[in-house]
C-alpha cells in the first residue's frame, strides 16, 4: 500500500443508538441497546411484526433547503425512509468537514445502497387495498393497467434516478458514482471516493451509505437462516443463533491529505488503504476452502511499514456459520490475532450501511483511545480462539481495519490511522 494521501475530514451516522456520530458512538460506548418489534401493516389489514433495532423517524425538511423539499416531495421522496436517512448523513459528514458552497462544485458523491427504489416499490404494493382479494397486481385481469399504476416505481429502480435527487438535492456537482457490493458497500465507496481523489477527477468526495430494515429484508434473509430466534444479536458469543437487522446511515467527507492538511483541525483519520477480492462459490454462503477473506485481510494489513493493527472490527453478524468462518479467516490472517470487538450487538445489522457506520465508530475508537465492549458477546465462544473485548479498555490505537465478507463473495477490509496533528 502506497503512503496514505486520502484523509477523512467529516463524518455523519445514525441508527437505533442516535442521530449524529457523537450520539450513535456514545449509546455504543456506554453499551445502550434499543431494540423493538415493527409493526408492518399490510393493505388486507394483516400486520406482520419483526425485531429491528430501529432509528428515530426524520423529517426531510430539517435536512434540505425548502425549496428543494418542494421537488423532493413531489417526486415522493420524503416518503422514502433510505433516501432520507443518507440525504441526513451526508449533510451531517459536509456540515462536520465545514464544505462551502464552492466546495461542492469540485466535490464528488458515491451513494452507496444495496436496493435503491426497491423498498418504495414494495411498499405501494403490500399495502394496497386494490388487491387485497387478489393478493398480487400481477394476477390482474389488466396487466398493462396493473403495470401503469407502478411503471414510476419500477423505472426508479434503476440506480440513476436517486443518485441525480441525491446530487441535486446535496448541489453537488463533482463526478458521480452508485455502488452495491452487499455489506462490503461502504468499503468499495471509501475506495472509489479515493482513487476519485488520487486521479485528480475530485477535490473532495463524499461518500454516504443507507439502509431501513425492511420487512421484506426479513423475511428473505429469514430464508437463509439469517436471523436470531430470539431477536437478540450476539456476535462470537456461545450462545449466538442469527442476526437482527437494524436502521443505519453513514456519510464521510474524504479529502486529499495535501489539501486537508490546511486545516488540521478538520482531519479526524487516514484512510490507509484496503484490499478487496472476490468469491464466486456461492452467493450467500462463504468459500472456506479457498481462504479469500483470510488473503483480503492480510493483503490490508501490510504496507511495508511494520506497524500492527491495533483493533479491528470484523463483521459479526451473530451467526453461528459465518462467526466460525470469520474467525477462522483471521486467525489464518494474524497468527495472533489484534483485539476484536464488535458493534452490531448494539446497532443491528445495517446491511449495506454496515461497513461505513463501523469504520466510523472505529474512528471514534482511535480518537477517544477506547475499545468497547462488543455488545451481546456476554461469554465469548472458547471454540472461536478470538480475543474478543468484553469489558471497555482504554489504550492507544494507531492503526484500525474494517473488515467484511458479504454476500455475493465480496471480501473486503480497509485499514484506518491516526494523523499525527
Amino acid at each position: 500500500m502506497r503512503n496514505p494521501s486520502v484523509v477523512i475530514s467529516g463524518t455523519g451516522s445514525l441508527a437505533s443508538a442516535g442521530v449524529g456520530s457523537s450520539a450513535v458512538w456514545e449509546s455504543v460506548r456506554d453499551g445502550r441497546i434499543e431494540r423493538s418489534d415493527r409493526v408492518y401493516l399490510m393493505g388486507d389489514g394483516n400486520e406482520r411484526r419483526y425485531p429491528v433495532y430501529s432509528a428515530p423517524e426524520l423529517d426531510l425538511r430539517d435536512w434540505v433547503l425548502p425549496a428543494d423539499y418542494g421537488w423532493l416531495s413531489g417526486e415522493g421522496l420524503h416518503e422514502d425512509r433510505d433516501f432520507v436517512m443518507a440525504v441526513a448523513a451526508a449533510v451531517m459528514a459536509m456540515d462536520e468537514a465545514g464544505l462551502t458552497e464552492g466546495d461542492r462544485q469540485d466535490t464528488g458523491l458515491i451513494l452507496g445502497h444495496e436496493n435503491l427504489g426497491v423498498n418504495r416499490l414494495i411498499d405501494r404494493i403490500l399495502t394496497s387495498s386494490t388487491y387485497a382479494e387478489s393478493g398480487s397486481p400481477f394476477l390482474s385481469t389488466d396487466p398493462e393497467g396493473a403495470f401503469a399504476e407502478y411503471r414510476d416505481s419500477f423505472y426508479r429502480l434503476q440506480s440513476f434516478p436517486y443518485l441525480f435527487y441525491m446530487a441535486k438535492a446535496l448541489r453537488i456537482r463533482g463526478m458521480t458514482l452508485v455502488i452495491n457490493n452487499a455489506c462490503a458497500t461502504g468499503l468499495y465507496a471509501l475506495e472509489a471516493g479515493s482513487q476519485l481523489i488520487r486521479s485528480g477527477r475530485a477535490a473532495r468526495v463524499v461518500v454516504t451509505c443507507s439502509d431501513y430494515a425492511h420487512l421484506t429484508e426479513h423475511l428473505w434473509l429469514e430464508g437463509k437462516s439469517f436471523g436470531s430466534a430470539c431477536g437478540s444479536l450476539k456476535p462470537y458469543d456461545i450462545n449466538r443463533d442469527g442476526s437482527v437487522l437494524g436502521d443505519g446511515a453513514a456519510a464521510v467527507v474524504l479529502e486529499a491529505g495535501s489539501q486537508a492538511g490546511l486545516r488540521p483541525d478538520r482531519i479526524i483519520a487516514s484512510y490507509a488503504g484496503a484490499a478487496f477480492r472476490q468469491d464466486t462459490w456461492h452467493l450467500t454462503l462463504p468459500d472456506a476452502v479457498s481462504h479469500t477473506y483470510a488473503e483480503t485481510i492480510r493483503l490490508a494489513a501490510e504496507d511495508g511499514s511494520g506497524k500492527p493493527i491495533d483493533l479491528i472490527a470484523p463483521h459479526g453478524t451473530g451467526n453461528a456459520l459465518w462467526d466460525k468462518y470469520e474467525a477462522a479467516q483471521l486467525r489464518r490472517a494474524f497468527g495472533t490475532v489484534p483485539p476484536v470487538t464488535a458493534f452490531k450487538g448494539c446497532i443491528g445489522h445495517t446491511l449495506g450501511a454496515n461497513a461505513l457506520l463501523e469504520t466510523i465508530l472505529l474512528l471514534h475508537c482511535m480518537r477517544d483511545s477506547l475499545i468497547p465492549a462488543a455488545a451481546g458477546c456476554d461469554e465469548p465462544d472458547p471454540k472461536l480462539e478470538l480475543p474478543v473485548v468484553t469489558k471497555a479498555r482504554s489504550c492507544r490505537l494507531d492503526r484500525v481495519m474494517k473488515a467484511v465478507p458479504a454476500y455475493g463473495g465480496f471480501m473486503a477490509a480497509a485499514v484506518f490511522e491516526q494523523v499525527d496533528r
